[in-house]
């Protein structure tokens, strides 16, 4: 009975977790390979470069909020008090800091814009940092069949988003109904954007350290992860933008799934009881070494494939970077794996360690080889940084794992000598 409950335990799993990123590949199949090649149809090389640039820099904002809410929201599912009013507060008023940054992003980030294409770009940055939020509603229930739903309907938005884009020539109508598709389903039919009471100011200061903790891990990463654009414009052009996206497009769409399969692991984690083991670290080491590998392989062997029929004009530029900008990317995306069991396991700050690591590598090395290497010297840089992210991950891992280990072993020890002693007294 034992055994056969065991095996329906991980059906179970690996069903939720075959609809969670068929989900999640679905949508990010439609954005890589349906939306952003229909930009390139209508657009130069260097727009479709300035594109790229204006999305990295929205993420920078939008997904590092949305993604700080959300896993704060997870890890608080544990404690009992799980109210919405906080995360609602502080989604709202980083919204008008969103606004805010959309507006100088667009007068000042280098790039021509319209006041209707501003206007449009900050209601797409906000639309993306509810819409990362919102996906909370399924993992904290672990409802997969609704979480594959979610992103079925932001795919099936985007359908409807190339529709527009081609009727009004405005590139940001490809994203806009996809975020808000997903956003009203949770409005609808979900419970987190409901209006409860906030039980007291001490719990909302709680909430608020630990977003603003995590949105500055966040933040850290999704500056480097989206900084390959803003670096690569300012130091190289806004041509080398477009070929350093496509050489790393499948690689990029791999990573894309960090933020949202990891939410998914945060939700089968946050109920797990046990403690971080040596085994569990070797595990995570052995499964994402491999991943890197196979998954790099799959990716330069896709990219000639897919590349040269997509985009049959920068196929010739693109192919030289294939492996090592994929590379990077497959780096970023086992690192990301690694820091959410940190999440689950050690102290918050880990996630602050971990990305100020990798952003200081960024910086000291990522930059200076664009500069001086150019397109070449930027994807070796981003391999060393990428690489730089994971180790650090690893190494706070197996510490953290020795020094739970080493406690965990004391504490038995004292508590089988007080047994011994208590029967020696009687």
């Amino acid at each position: 009975m034992a055994i056969n409950g065991e095996k329906s335990k991980l059906k179970n799993v690996l069903g939720d977790s075959v609809l969670s990123i068929a989900g999640l590949i679905l949508m990010n199949v439609v954005l890589q390979f349906i939306v952003y090649p229909s930009w390139r149809s209508e657009y130069n090389a260097e727009i479709y470069g300035d594109i790229l640039y204006l999305i990295s820099l929205m993420n920078i904002i939008a997904v590092s909020m949305g993604v700080a809410c959300n896993y704060a929201r997870m890890t608080e599912v544990q404690t009992g008090k799980n109210k919405n009013l906080p995360y609602i507060a502080i989604l709202g008023l980083s919204s008008l800091y969103g606004i805010i940054a959309a507006i100088i992003f667009g007068v000042f980030g280098g790039v021509e814009m319209s006041v209707l294409e501003i206007i449009l770009y900050a209601v797409l940055l906000c639309l993306t940092m509810w819409r990362y939020y919102a996906d909370v509603e399924f993992r904290m229930s672990l409802n997969y069949k609704g979480f594959f739903l979610y992103y079925f309907l932001i795919s099936i938005g985007y359908g409807v988003g190339i529709f527009l884009f081609k009727l009004t020539g405005l590139w940001a109508m490809a994203l806009i109904p996809g975020e808000l598709f997903g956003i009203l389903l949770v409005f609808i039919f979900g419970h987190v954007f409901e209006l409860d009471t906030l039980s007291d100011k001490k719990y909302f200061n709680a909430v608020l350290r630990t977003v603003l903790l995590l949105f500055g891990a966040e933040i850290l990463s999704t500056i480097v992860f989206n900084g390959d654009r803003v670096v690569l414009k300012h130091f190289v052009g806004s041509s080398a933008v477009t070929i350093y996206y496509l050489a790393s497009l499948l690689g990029k769409t791999i990573a894309l799934l960090t933020t949202p399969l990891n939410g998914v692991i945060v939700g089968y984690l946050s109920r797990y009881k046990g403690r971080l083991t040596l085994k569990i670290m070797n595990i995570v080491l052995a499964l994402s070494l491999g991943a890197v590998i196979i998954a790099t392989f799959a990716c330069t062997v896709g990219s000639h494939i897919i590349i040269s029929r997509l985009y049959p004009d920068d196929y010739e530029s693109a192919k030289t970077y294939f492996i090592i900008a994929n590379l990077a990317q497959v780096l970023y995306f086992a690192a990301g794996v690694v820091t959410v069991v940190l999440l689950k396991f050690s102290k918050s700050r880990y996630q602050i360690y971990v990305n100020v690591a990798f952003a200081v590598a960024f910086a000291v090395i990522c930059i200076p080889m664009s500069y001086f290497g150019g397109l070449l010297g930027f994807c070796w840089g981003m391999i060393l940084s990428c690489g730089v992210r994971y180790i650090s991950g690893i190494l706070l891992g197996y510490k953290d794992a020795l020094i739970q280990t080493s406690v965990s072993q004391k504490c038995e020890k004292i508590v089988s000598e007080s047994n011994r002693g208590g029967k020696n007294d009687y």
